[in-house]
């Protein structure tokens, strides 16, 4: 699969422009890809589209480097998603090995010069991400661990080898994932370097992981809450249309 470093600034993109998800205490709203609590609403995480809140645009966030504007954490967290991209694209496929301690550190180096208190560590308070109420703090790290041993047990069973079986692995990856929600923080762009990863590992060419258009974005948040009660059908669906036109 050939690949370039302006191919991992196109992967980079996807998450440059996020609302950062703040973390908060126990049970309070953090914001990634899913929506903000208590509903799928109007998306405040768009990525950089024009429907991004205007109470988004100017929030200021506390980090190392001094008090940011939405619009400069942004911009301190694209050079090192950027690297983090053109690192795994120069790393053969075979020698990537996705576990929780691979995570914490594309984490910590993503988000780590903004947050050294807590990046690429997992979260140590319980959130609520839109609707969805994920796991306890405390189970973070089993349900981690245990999500990266399926990962590795699916990828032994060739799941490339169609675009039904791929597009059932990734929607799988996909939902797991943000349904943990590991970190504090930046779990979105988190996500979107795990499924570059499992893309790249597959030899699958890069996909649009993080919907822009409204009513694709709408499709996908509900395809996401609908896995949350165990069925994967309409996710796996997106991901078969994602695969299909990419190929």
């Amino acid at each position: 699969m050939a690949t370039t470093v302006a191919e991992a600034a196109r992967y980079a993109r996807e998450g440059g422009g996020s609302t950062p998800e703040s973390p908060f205490g126990a049970r309070e709203p953090v914001h990634g890809v899913r929506e903000p609590t208590g509903q799928y609403g109007t998306p405040e995480d768009p990525d950089g589209t024009e429907e991004q809140s205007e109470l988004s645009s100017t929030r200021e966030f506390d980090t190392a480097e001094g008090r940011l504007s939405y619009p400069e954490l942004s911009e301190r967290l694209a050079v090192p998603l950027v690297a983090i991209y053109d690192e795994i694209l120069q790393t053969n496929p075979d020698q990537i090995v996705i576990t929780s301690e691979w995570l914490c550190i594309r984490h910590k180096r993503l988000a780590g010069h903004l947050y050294p208190d807590w990046a690429g560590r997992f979260r140590d308070v319980n959130v609520q991400v839109g609707s969805h109420n994920p796991p306890p703090f405390y189970e973070v790290p089993i349900h981690m661990r245990t999500f990266c041993d399926d990962l590795a047990e699916r990828l032994r069973h060739d799941p490339g080898a169609t675009v039904r079986r791929a597009a059932e692995f990734l929607a799988w990856a996909d939902w797991r994932f943000q349904w943990i929600h590991p970190f504090k923080d930046f779990n979105g762009r988190i996500g979107r370097v795990l499924l570059g990863a499992l893309l790249y590992k597959l030899s699958l060419p890069h996909i649009e992981t993080a919907p822009i258009e409204p009513l694709s974005r709408r499709n996908y948040l509900d395809a996401l809450q609908t896995a949350d009660s165990g069925d994967l059908t309409r996710l796996t669906s997106i991901w078969s249309h994602r695969l299909s036109e990419a190929l």
